[in-house]
């Protein structure tokens, strides 16, 4: 072959693997199959307003639950619950405030929580940011590991005694692949109080929702709690607003791999199957990718890591001992 025919022929070969891969991934893409209905249940699930989250709540809305958008704008809260009614013919879905990185924010929230409802079922850890510049909150938490991490592991301990009364509750961490992008992760410097990493800042948050998972899950467990099962999923690259923060050559990098993302409907079927699914019915501390259990990185699976984290994270979360359930 000649160059100029090579020249010809290459934009051919980039096309026909650009959409190779994209049927490989659609392939193996894993979608809800349970049809399980959650008529009377009780569902939160934060940072619900668009992608992921808007279309797991508008699911179980759909399936008979009542799901609370927790949002941090909740103007945007209360039109992703009207567009969610008006399509599922219910009046099942419903606004509430929430910024899961204002420590204070998520107390009031919690509080409301527990002074209307006689139950919760269906926890979604879901709400998270990425690929934001160096930010130390007041109380001396650092933004992107305030809301990926601090604030869903202070959500679900204030939230736990009503799950305990509930007596069966299903709690979901939205976590990702990046995970495995970390090696390391120093418990004295989660906040940058040695060194600002941008660049594995996002993977840390992501670890630490799984460990946090796995111990959460054997804390359950010892405390006989076993129809409380929590989980981990990876929901894959999805088209959401997640890097709409980050910088421009990132954001650029982003959008441009977007032919292999999933949509949000596609990203939110692993969130929906551990949710809904009979067969997830008891498996807990497990991470999944496409609706299959999947292994973690091995510093995921590192337990006392896990201990240690949960240990800490009390700590700066200032968790008060009335706020301990397990």
């Amino acid at each position: 072959m000649g160059f100029l025919q090579f020249l010809l022929w290459t934009p051919a070969v980039i096309v026909f693997v650009a959409v190779a891969v994209k049927i490989y991934f659609k392939a193996i893409t894993g979608i809800c199959k349970s049809k399980k209905r959650v008529d009377g249940q009780v569902a939160i699930i934060t940072g619900a307003n668009s992608g992921i989250g808007y279309e797991a709540a508008k699911e179980l809305a759909r399936r008979g639950a009542k799901v609370i958008l927790a949002c941090r704008s909740i103007d945007k809260a209360r039109k992703a619950c009207d567009e969610i009614n008006k399509s599922t013919n219910t009046s099942n879905a419903v606004p509430k405030e929430l910024d899961v990185s204002d420590m204070s924010s998520v107390r009031k929230f919690a509080a409301e929580v527990l002074k209307e409802e006689t139950r919760l079922d269906i926890l979604v850890n879901n709400a998270g940011v990425a690929g934001l510049r160096k930010n130390i909150l007041d109380n001396g938490l650092e933004y992107q590991f305030a809301t990926n991490h601090f604030g869903p592991f202070l959500l679900t301990n204030l939230l736990m005694g009503l799950m305990i009364k509930t007596g069966k509750a299903r709690i979901i961490a939205v976590s990702s692949v990046a995970h495995t992008w970390t090696k390391t992760l120093d418990l004295d410097n989660l906040n940058a109080e040695k060194f600002w990493e941008p660049k594995l800042l996002y993977a840390r948050t992501k670890l630490c929702n799984i460990l946090f998972t796995k111990e959460l899950a054997r804390r359950l467990k010892a405390a006989g709690h076993s129809g409380i099962v929590a989980n981990a999923i990876n929901p894959g690259g999805v088209k959401t607003a997640i890097f709409r923060h980050a910088r421009k050559a990132f954001k650029y990098m982003v959008m441009v791999s977007q032919i292999y993302f999933k949509t949000p409907w596609e990203g939110a079927q692993p969130t929906i199957d551990i949710a809904v699914s009979e067969e997830v019915e008891g498996i807990t501390g497990e991470y999944w990718e496409n609706c299959k259990r999947s292994e973690p990185s091995e510093l995921a699976q590192n337990e006392q890591l896990a201990k240690d984290l949960w240990e800490k994270s009390a700590s700066l979360v200032q968790l008060k001992p009335e706020e301990y359930h397990l």
